[in-house]
């Protein structure tokens, strides 16, 4: 399977980018944060565009400053949006944080609510009244485009993992895991 990153300037181009990538065959386009905006909100615009590829959001961990409850929310919304197409994933660096944001994340989406004593997101009753569409809950992806390795503490953490295509560095090949 193979997935695209959308990096258009202007949403025109987003959209053009993203119709590009269904009818080329790919599996999933992954949206960033960029000056557009908000890649959550960006993916959700693309949802009738695009309707049977799958929706992600791509997020550099160390820089986006949401709550791993905010971040299972949005997700949710945005799961909603595109009728359970949605895919949470992360860029490096990969810190060990991470892991445990992911672990409040399907919990909320699986529970919707949690209580988390962790060391770095203790929640004391995190809801998330939204239900996630089907019974399925969002994917989770982890970005290796960059070379990295999966760190050993993330092992097992991911649905997806993305690896670099030699062909452009705006594609990637998706592996279920």
């Amino acid at each position: 399977m193979e997935g695209r990153f959308l990096q258009a300037g202007d949403t025109a181009g987003l959209r053009a980018e993203a119709t590009r990538a269904g009818a080329e065959g790919a599996a999933a386009v992954f949206l960033s944060e960029s000056a557009l905006g908000d890649p959550i909100v960006l993916a959700a615009g693309l949802a009738p565009q695009v309707q049977r590829v799958l929706l992600g959001a791509r997020i550099e961990w160390g820089r986006e400053g949401r709550h791993p409850a905010l971040l299972a929310r949005e997700i949710t919304s945005l799961d909603l949006v595109c009728g359970g197409r949605s895919v949470l994933c992360f860029a490096p660096p990969f810190t060990e944080p991470l892991a445990e944001a992911i672990s409040l994340c399907r919990a909320l989406w699986l529970a919707g609510e949690a209580v988390h004593e962790g060391p770095r997101f203790p929640v004391q009753a995190a809801a998330n009244r939204a239900r996630p569409v089907g019974e399925d809950i969002p994917q989770i992806a982890l970005d290796l485009t960059a070379q990295d390795e999966v760190p050993s503490f993330l092992v097992g953490a991911a649905d997806l993992l993305l690896w670099p295509l030699a062909e452009t560095p705006a594609s990637c090949r998706l592996e279920s895991v």
